[in-house]
């Protein structure tokens, strides 16, 4: 189902440049890996726009305040394929351990109701957990969420891979929303987007070695949309 040209990448790659003379932005190159099974099809337009999207969110380019100011931004790297006979559908953890194994950076499925050493009984999102902290995280996202239209993809694919950084949840209730910040535990919305400087301080870091044992606070609101994170 998915026409995508591959690149062929051995192991994982987190890919970090600083870019040119004279500017001080970090670049992180990610692989992308959908599953043949995922409908409708993304293709690499499309993960260039969210891609983009996350960049914008971090860089404060967006209308909502306050306004970030973390020089950031995502570059798409590749595609790497996604093998069929894994699990399109997350249920458990045997099945979030294989696709955390597919060697890209972010992982497209179909959906997500098992992560954090639990049932999610309506399902996530997206799921950057892992039980070894040992062992690297991945963006795993669902394509419901990654779907174009309701603005919702950019802030999906930052806060997951904001775990990938290290980073646990933060509540904050904000004025409009329960969801104000970009790690919250709440259902994301296209307000979720501030962060602090420590948070900015990872996603200039990258990828860490070590991650804490837990998620950080969960969410005490109950959802109205279902667009909650991991």
């Amino acid at each position: 189902m998915w026409k995508c040209s591959a690149v062929l990448l051995v192991g994982l790659v987190w890919w970090t440049e600083v870019a040119g003379a004279g500017e001080d932005t970090v670049t992180h190159w990610l692989t992308v890996s959908i599953h043949p099974d995922v409908s409708p099809p993304m293709y690499q337009q499309e993960v260039e726009g969210i891609l983009k999207g996350a960049s914008d969110i971090l860089q404060g380019r967006t209308p909502i305040t306050p306004h970030n100011n973390c020089k950031v931004e995502f570059k798409f790297k590749g595609f790497i394929p996604f093998p069929q006979s894994l699990p399109a559908d997350i249920k458990n953890e045997t099945d979030l351990e294989k696709v955390q194994e597919v060697p890209a950076d972010v992982k497209v499925v179909n959906s997500i109701t098992y992560c954090a050493e639990e049932p999610q009984k309506n399902g996530v999102l997206g799921c950057a957990w892992r039980r070894d902290v040992k062992l690297p995280r991945t963006v795993i996202v669902t394509r419901w969420g990654s779907a174009p239209g309701d603005g919702i993809a950019p802030v999906l694919w930052a806060h997951e891979y904001g775990h990938t950084t290290g980073l646990n949840h933060r509540y904050h209730k904000g004025v409009l929303s329960y969801s104000e910040n970009l790690m919250t535990p709440c259902e994301l919305e296209v307000v979720s987007q501030p962060i602090n400087d420590d948070e900015c301080d990872h996603f200039l870091k990258g990828p860490a070695k070590r991650y804490p044992p837990t998620l950080g606070p969960k969410c005490t609101v109950k959802p109205s949309t279902g667009h909650l994170p991991d």
